[in-house]
């Protein structure tokens, strides 16, 4: 049967996962809970500050919350700071960043406002006057930069804190309605910027008349506060006075919303076929159930509505629907279902059959998850959209050759030849970079074969694989362990870099690092399990590039370090890595993927530079290092997407490792004798240097 979904009329744009921003666009009936939160803040005793959140998991619509919350205090003449810490690290930069936008605000607010603002920015001044420090691209802003802000340190601290915080004090409790500082998206974070955020809030919670409104979900954050055997929630309970949970959507709203969402995603298909008795099942049994949110049903519209671009009226559309749904939302159970070609039509499968076949598909992950609404969902992806023999009626005048014939001429996905369509037109690349990962996850007991698979593997394949292996994260032995963290890291030069990213955008190099932090998660922090581990992997890197990589991520180092061995075991690391660099001919830099770094390191774990150079090393190195220390200038507005870039030079950090600027001087004429390929802007930004030249420091 043909048939065409009615035209749904959008109310809102379903392809765009972008929060609403005034009570016009509020689709999900939470005007009384944006009431409730108002309420609050406006009969709080507000005196010593005061700290309220918003609680929710990703997607559930905190922040179109939190707009319709500033839009109500807004409409009351109250204050609102939008207070965006994505841009700054640090406890003096987030505080400076804070008060800087409460300045800016109050200035706009008359004299007795601007009076606040003077003393305000003169306390931050006082607690963070090192915050101007810009964010560069290099290490330029490391120990060597630091040093030039050591007077004005001294200075600053000649001025009594206590006493400019108490003038600040003074100043806000005269204030008639709070200041209420917003802070969204914390959870987004990682971990070490999650807890800066909350010593900020801490830090100035106390303040009268200062209103704190975060946002985040509680698990995420809890487990980030977790440290040192004290456990997150309970640092949580200690700054924030009341937590709200962000109600769950109605069934009956997001039932119409998912309705009108794929109406909106078909509208544009000329020719589908839809069976109108199974679309229904799907909708009701499958795709409503799964929903949490509506950027669920988002993503969903999205996904079906670039299905149905290639495949228009070849898959019935109600299958489409089904699958994709699994694909997003239970993915291990469409892999295990869909992709791994368990057999249909011709065997019987139902719940208690996926259960044992689970058992021996560890590869692939949890097929079936905890709660009883997932697996009602399974089954009934499998009784509607993959009917197998144990679902089919099969009676003297039928057979199971003649219910797959059925399947076909329907172009339903439980014929074989009908999924392979979906899967080639939909997913090919995925596919393709999921079957090589899996390859390699059964290969990497074997080190030498492991080795050999990265070694021919492309560059251009080895992101997107990297990327599907911490599917498997939890799976390794502790031997694949040691040869894939090795493996990973070694191959870290390949992958390209992103020079276009914005601030906030990690490159394929962050994520790798990433893997091989999931990778050590798995001894589950036990300090002798992760010293094991290194002592195999450090023999089977590379480069100095690559173990240094390794020493950062598991180390004591300050900002960097995640404690995952002792402290006299990551120290005697750090020994030995130094003497090896100081042992290395200088012409090896060159095989280095950032030469410089592998200098300077030492310097940022308290010690000295490992070697230095001198002009007679040979011009290949000159040009590696000079080449490494090339990095960015970033600033970043907030509430602009556009970043300034400003390409600068770690001058510091080379300065260190040549001794002086007469040693790069006589460097760049050299080079400028016997330039290489493309050097042409490299050797300009030296000049600029050597001419005086600096980056302008952050305002």
């Amino acid at each position: 049967m043909t048939d065409h979904p009615k035209k749904a009329v959008s109310t809102i744009n379903y392809f765009a996962d972008n929060p609403i921003s005034t009570a016009s666009e509020d689709l999900l009936q939470r005007s009384k809970f944006v009431e409730r939160i108002v309420r609050e803040i406006d009969m709080i005793d507000a005196s010593r500050g005061y700290v309220l959140a918003v609680m929710g998991q990703w997607g559930s619509g905190k922040t179109s919350v939190l707009n319709l919350v500033k839009e109500c205090l807004q409409n009351k003449e109250m204050l609102v700071v939008d207070y965006n810490p994505w841009l700054l690290s640090g406890t003096e930069a987030l505080v400076a960043g804070l008060f800087g936008e409460i300045n800016a605000q109050l200035k706009q607010r008359g004299k007795q406002y601007r009076r606040i603002a003077t003393k305000m920015l003169r306390y931050s001044e006082l607690v963070a006057p090192f915050a101007a420090i810009p964010i560069a691209g290099s290490w330029s802003a490391g120990l060597l930069a630091m040093a030039s802000f050591a007077r004005k340190f001294r200075e600053l601290r000649s001025v009594s804190v206590a006493a400019q915080k108490e003038q600040v004090t003074k100043a806000l409790g005269s204030l008639d309605h709070p200041i209420v500082v917003i802070i969204d998206d914390i959870d987004r974070l990682d971990r070490s910027e999650i807890r800066e955020i909350f010593k900020l809030v801490r830090l100035t919670a106390s303040f009268p008349n200062v209103v704190y409104v975060l946002s985040f979900d509680r698990t995420r954050v809890e487990i980030a506060l977790t440290e040192d055997g004290v456990p997150g929630r309970s640092y949580l309970e200690k700054i924030v006075q009341n937590g709200i949970e962000l109600p769950i959507v109605p069934e009956k709203v997001l039932t119409r919303e998912v309705a009108q969402a794929l109406g909106a995603a078909l509208e544009q298909v000329e020719s589908i076929r839809r069976d109108a008795e199974v679309w229904d099942k799907v909708v009701l049994d499958i795709v409503v159930p799964a929903m949490k949110n509506m950027r669920d049903v988002r993503r969903l519209a999205m996904a079906v509505r670039s299905a149905t671009i290639s495949l228009t009226d070849s898959i019935e559309i109600s299958d489409i629907v089904a699958l994709e749904t699994m694909r997003l939302f239970l993915p291990d159970a469409f892999w295990l279902i869909v992709v791994d070609q368990i057999p249909t039509g011709n065997a019987k499968i139902s719940m208690d059959k996926l259960r044992g076949i689970k058992a021996q598909a560890a590869s692939v992950g949890e097929l079936l998850g905890n709660s009883f609404q997932e697996e009602a969902i399974i089954d009934a992806f499998l009784r509607i959209t993959m009917p197998t023999s144990a679902y089919c009626d099969l009676s003297a005048f039928s057979s199971e050759m003649d219910v797959l014939a059925g399947f076909l001429k329907k172009r339903r996905v439980a014929h074989s030849e009908i999924r392979k369509l979906y899967l080639e037109q939909v997913m090919p690349d995925r596919l393709t970079s999921f079957a090589y990962a899996e390859r390699i996850y059964h290969l990497a007991d074997d080190e030498t074969a492991l080795k050999r698979e990265f070694d021919v593997m492309s560059d251009e394949q080895l992101e997107n694989i990297i990327s599907e292996l911490s599917r498997f994260a939890g799976e390794y032995s502790e031997a694949a362990i040691v040869n894939m963290i090795a493996a990973t890291l070694n191959a870290i030069p390949r992958l390209p870099k992103n020079d276009n990213r914005s601030i906030l955008m990690p490159d394929a190099r962050f994520a790798a690092i990433s893997t091989v932090g999931r990778m050590l998660e798995q001894f589950r922090w036990e300090l002798a399990a992760t010293k094991t581990a290194v002592d195999a992997i450090i023999p089977q890197l590379q480069s100095f590039s690559a173990r240094l990589e390794l020493i950062l991520l598991i180390g004591h180092i300050p900002d960097a370090g995640h404690r995952l061995v002792s402290s006299s075991y990551a120290q005697q690391l750090q020994e030995q890595y130094e003497q090896d660099v100081a042992a290395m001919p200088i012409e090896h830099l060159v095989r280095e993927d950032k030469p410089l770094r592998v200098l300077i390191a030492p310097v940022y774990w308290g010690s000295r530079i490992a070697q230095r150079i001198d002009a007679t090393a040979p011009l290949s190195v000159h040009y590696a290092v000079f080449r490494s220390a090339v990095g960015e200038n970033r600033r970043q507005s907030f509430g602009s997407a556009h970043v300034h870039r400003t390409p600068v030079l770690a001058w510091g950090e080379l300065c260190g490792v040549y001794s002086d600027q007469s040693t790069i001087a006589q460097v760049y004429k050299m080079m400028c004798e016997a330039p290489e390929s493309d050097s042409a802007d490299l050797l300009e930004l030296i000049k600029k240097y050597l001419d005086g030249w600096r980056p302008e420091e952050v305002d």
